[in-house]
This record gives C-alpha cells, sequence and structure tokens, in this order.
C-alpha cells in the first residue's frame, strides 16, 4: 500500500495546485475555497518565504525566484509547452508498449488513435498565429463583430499596434498583437487564443479528456485481469469464476490493488495519474463549453464580472442610442464599419467613477470614456442608472448552436482579408 499512497497523493497534490493555479482567478471561483487557497498559495504563502528569506539572505533568493516565475508566466517561452508535452509523450511511451500486447485488436486501434489525435490539435493551437491583427487583415477583422457599446466600444485605438481596435479584440503584451475574439494567453500552448485557434483549444482539450477516461479504462480493465488471475482462486487453487474481490474486507481490496500497480507499475502509475487528472481536463472543457453557451470568452467573463461590480456600485449608466447618435452620414467606417450579425441592440452603457450620470455636448465621465458629440447628450434624463446585470444585453449571444458555430469555425484569412 505504501508505494500506491505515495503516488496518489503525489499526483492528487500536483492536481490540486494546477487546478488552483488554473481556476482560482475566475470570477466564479475567486470567492469561494478555490479563491481562497489560490490567495494563500499565490498571495499570502509567498509573502510569508519572502520576509523569512529577508531575514536569512537579504531577499536574494526571492528575488531570484520571482524573475523566474515572471518569466514563466509573462514571456513567450517553451518552457511549459515542453513540460506539458514530456509529459503527455512520456506517458503514453510508457503505458501503450507495456499494454499494446494485453489489449484486444479493437482497443489497439483506439488507443493508438487518441493518442495520435491530441498532438494534432496542440501542434495546430501552437503554431497559428491567423488570429493576431495586421494591417493587412485589418480591416477583415473590424467587419466580423458589431460593436455592443458595452465592453467593446468604436473608436478605441490599441496605441501599441497604432489601429482601431475591433470589437472582442484585446492587445496581448506577451504575443506583441492585438488578438481577435481574444479569450486567453494560454502558456501551455505558448500563444494566444482567439478566433482563428479557439478551436484547436478546444478539440485539445476534449481529446485529452477522452485520453485520460480512455486510458483510465483500460488500466482498470488490464490490472483487474492481473487481479482476476492471480487472486480469484478455489479451494484447490483451481481459478474460480468469482470476482476476485468476493470475500476480501476493505484493507485487502485496497492491498490488492496496490500489488496490481506496483507489479505492472508502467501501467498502473500512468492509470493513475490519468484517473486524477482527467477531472482537470474535463472540469476544464466544461468551463469553456459553458463559455460558448453564453457567447463568452474568457477575456469578456472577466469583463462582465467587472461590470457587475460596478453596477453594485453604482457606477454604471444605460441609455439608448437614437438615430442622431449614429447617423449613416456622421458614421466613419473604418472606425464603425457596418456588420452583418443576426441580432441588434440599442443599449448604451457608460461607466462614471463619480457616480453621476454623463453630461455635456462631450461628456467625459471619471474614467476617461468620450461620449460622441450630440446635443441630445447633454440631457441627464437620457441615462438611468443600471441597478442588475441582467438588464443588459448580451449582443454576442446568439443561442447555444450559433455560438458553437461561431466558436468552432476557423476563418480561412488567406482568402478572406483579400475580399475585404
Amino acid at each position: 500500500m505504501g508505494p500506491l499512497k505515495s503516488i496518489a497523493i503525489g499526483v492528487l497534490i500536483i492536481s490540486t495546485i494546477t487546478f488552483v493555479a488554473l481556476f482560482g482567478r475566475l470570477p466564479a471561483l475567486r470567492k469561494g475555497p478555490v479563491g481562497l487557497l489560490h490567495r494563500l498559495i499565490w498571495n499570502n504563502l509567498p509573502v510569508a518565504l519572502y520576509n523569512l528569506d529577508r531575514f536569512l539572505s537579504g531577499g536574494r533568493i526571492t528575488s531570484s525566484i520571482q524573475r523566474f516565475g515572471y518569466y514563466l508566466m509573462n514571456e513567450n517561452h517553451p518552457l511549459i509547452l515542453i513540460f506539458f508535452l514530456l509529459m503527455l509523450l512520456g506517458s503514453q511511451l510508457l503505458f501503450v508498449p507495456s499494454s499494446f500486447s494485453r489489449l484486444p485488436a479493437f482497443h489497439r486501434v483506439i488507443v493508438v488513435t487518441l493518442c495520435i489525435i491530441p498532438h494534432i490539435f496542440i501542434y495546430k493551437a501552437v503554431t497559428s498565429t491567423s488570429s493576431y491583427i495586421t494591417a493587412e487583415n485589418h480591416s477583415y477583422w473590424m467587419q466580423q463583430y458589431p460593436y455592443d457599446y458595452v465592453l467593446f466600444q468604436p473608436g478605441k485605438f490599441c496605441p501599441t499596434c497604432q489601429f482601431p481596435k475591433p470589437a472582442r479584440s484585446k492587445h496581448c503584451s506577451i504575443c506583441k498583437a492585438c488578438v481577435a475574439k481574444h479569450d486567453h494567453h494560454c502558456i501551455w500552448v505558448m500563444n494566444c487564443l482567439g478566433k482563428a485557434n479557439y478551436a484547436y483549444f478546444i478539440g485539445m482539450l476534449f481529446s485529452i479528456a477522452i485520453l485520460l477516461s480512455y486510458g483510465g479504462y483500460l488500466t482498470h480493465r488490464i490490472l483487474t485481469e492481473t487481479l482476476q488471475r492471480d487472486f480469484a482462486r478455489g479451494p484447490q487453487g483451481m481459478q474460480s469464476k468469482l470476482r476476485w474481490s468476493v470475500g476480501k474486507s476493505w484493507s485487502q481490496y485496497f492491498d490488492g490493488w496496490a500489488w496490481a500497480v506496483s507489479r505492472d507499475i508502467s501501467i498502473g502509475g500512468v492509470g493513475m495519474l490519468a484517473v486524477m487528472t482527467a477531472p482537470l481536463a474535463w472540469g476544464l472543457f466544461l468551463y469553456h463549453v459553458q463559455l460558448i453557451r453564453i457567447g463568452m470568452t474568457t477575456n469578456e467573463r472577466s469583463k462582465w464580472e467587472d461590470l457587475r461590480d460596478d453596477i453594485a456600485d453604482g457606477l454604471v449608466f444605460k441609455s439608448e442610442r437614437r438615430p442622431d447618435d449614429h447617423t449613416n452620414s456622421q458614421r466613419d467606417l473604418r472606425i464603425e464599419p457596418l456588420v452583418d450579425w443576426p441580432i441588434s441592440t440599442n443599449q448604451w452603457l457608460v461607466r462614471c467613477d463619480d457616480g453621476q450620470p454623463p453630461d455635456g455636448l462631450l461628456g467625459s465621465c471619471e474614467n476617461g470614456e468620450t461620449l460622441p458629440s450630440t446635443d441630445n447628450l447633454s440631457e441627464r434624463s437620457r441615462w438611468t442608472r443600471l441597478h442588475d446585470l441582467h438588464d443588459v444585453d448580451n449582443l454576442y449571444n446568439l443561442g447555444f448552436w450559433d455560438n458553437s458555430t461561431d466558436a468552432m469555425t476557423v476563418p480561412n484569412l488567406s482568402k478572406s482579408w483579400r475580399l475585404c
């Protein structure tokens, strides 16, 4: 039981830390136990260690660790990707040769196929840069999504790239580019996830989750056969048709599994790793399915949560855009092009740090949001204070089917941008 227990505890600790690191800052979890554990591990513990290091070495060790940590999280390097691939490929090389001869032909075909597919999706997610917005494809991306006047306002310029920011885009300081339909920068694939490679990322998550679950199933199947062969014996030592665990206590049951894992460590160890990390892969995959369902990206989900907090603080005001706000004659199509989008909304949200509705022909709120110049904007009565996030429409939520189609469609920019 000793080796099995040590392996299980080690994998559990690594899985828990990985889960907390990935999900601890999510808006839905940051106020719960996962968020608390994230703050303890990534905020409180480093502060305590820094104080100890400052006492012992004047802070030299902590300074070196911080520089290395900053490099890991804020520089576009291959270390995490290499670690990820070594874990994936190493586990496959340990498991498949040891188990291949013990599997029926049907399972052999499946296991080889499932081992190959994740690498294809990883390669596509890593190498795709078509989501990067450049001067050549900028006009194409400007016409993909309309501005919702909630999270994305027309006329916002990227100071680095020096062009108007398309709706749903964000500049990534790590990739040093604006990314179309930016989801997040993923250190596991050393790339930003955007419109052109998000589908590959989803495919990677799903294929890895299936691979881990299937690996756990095969491990259980193979080790059960071993236990059945060696432990299911009748009174005269003959092979029994009863299941090997019949009549065993819980202690004997777990001892049997510990023996089976230690006997086939390359199968048992990888199988345990698969079983204990599969929930992590499925959790991340289902989280992104939920984002697709509600028509959001990871970046937008964070913005919506910030908007919820601002509404609770009474800082957000809503109005309807009027025909005289943006007439076709006044509308600069280079800043706000016409977009063929299935739904529309006239809502217009602004955030004012002073908690007062905007006024004046060029009314500017405390946070620096400049409103278009129209005489009607001088009427404070036009703006109503928002009290509930449910009163705001998500222009990008088209329903699960259309959201899925949009998320899983990879644009062919080699042809598309030239048509603009």
